[in-house]
């Protein structure tokens, strides 16, 4: 039988679209709808440690919106209100609305400041539209709408088959045009930052480099320093790339633009293999592969 407490508190998360607004919509809620606590193993609130622990396959609910964990913590002040100071969630965390899900092994909601921060394996962000993976933490400023990925960072947006890749990826979001079902601001991608061992790629080419930019508007990116822009086997390097994912138009560059060159300028190379080219290579590979086959049905005689 598991223990069940009903707490009115004003926290957890609500329905969203995109990676940021799952993680937004856990700083605050300003309805009056409680939150039902459960737990297999135990629930107890003590008041002078001000805290709450749910522990065994503990759940958080409030309205559509879900939190698990092995264990669930709430703080809380001394105050008759009892407002929540942070929360935390330990040991195969996953966060869930009706159309989202986060997974991590520890997720820590600080009130002041407002911040989130969820680390350990598996830490994932799915929604309809978007998947964030990363391998060291997640961190999310609802204030700021401003969230940060460390440790080969992936975003992926499945409509448009684009990624954006790095050692860190730093998203800004805002506030779409359309509205969740309660009214509220659907959140969308501004930009994403990425830096260290970036890797941008849509459905027909691929760009690296150090440095990015990813647009989420107009789906633009710009790479800076050693980049390298593949289009199957065509590949240009240069310091500097604007490009249209979803044109696959790109733009190389000595240096970027709007930038004075300093040092040596290091000059745009490639290599273009015409289609005619291309069709000569194929037919050389089938018919070397095809004097391979013959050769080893002639072994086989032997």
């Amino acid at each position: 039988m598991s223990n069940k407490f009903f707490w009115f508190f004003s926290l957890l998360i609500s329905p969203s679209v995109c990676c940021g607004q799952i993680l937004d919509q856990l700083s605050s809620s300003k309805d009056e709808l409680p939150i039902i606590i459960e737990a297999e193993e135990s629930v107890v609130c003590d008041e002078t440690a001000q805290k709450c622990v749910a522990t065994g396959l503990a759940k958080a609910q409030k309205g559509t919106s879900t939190v698990y964990g092995d264990v669930l913590t709430v703080y809380f002040t001394e105050e008759k209100e009892r407002k929540i100071t942070s929360i935390t969630a330990d040991g195969h965390v996953r966060l869930e609305t009706p159309t989202e899900k986060a997974y991590g092994e520890h997720a820590r909601y600080d009130v002041d400041p407002d911040h989130i921060h969820m680390t350990g394996g598996n830490l994932k962000i799915v929604t309809p539209t978007q998947i964030l993976t990363a391998q060291d933490s997640i961190e999310y400023w609802p204030t700021e709408k401003k969230g940060v990925a460390k440790g080969n960072a992936v975003a992926q947006f499945i409509e448009e088959e684009q990624l954006v890749q790095g050692d860190t990826l730093v998203a800004y979001f805002k506030p779409s045009s359309k509205k969740t079902e309660e009214g509220k601001d659907k959140l969308e991608v501004d930009r994403v930052e990425a830096e260290g061992n970036v890797l941008a790629s849509g459905p027909k080419g691929i760009i690296t480099g150090d440095r990015g930019i990813y647009f989420g508007k107009t789906e633009m990116v710009e790479v800076f320093n050693n980049v390298k822009v593949s289009q199957g086997e065509n590949v240009i390097t240069g310091g500097y790339v604007r490009a249209n994912l979803k044109t696959d138009v790109a733009e190389l560059f000595t240096h970027p633009p709007h930038v004075a060159q300093t040092g040596p300028i290091k000059r745009i190379s490639g290599i273009i293999i015409p289609k005619d080219a291309k069709k000569m290579k194929e037919k050389e590979s089938d018919s070397t592969e095809l004097n391979a086959n013959k050769s080893k049905d002639r072994h086989s005689f032997l």
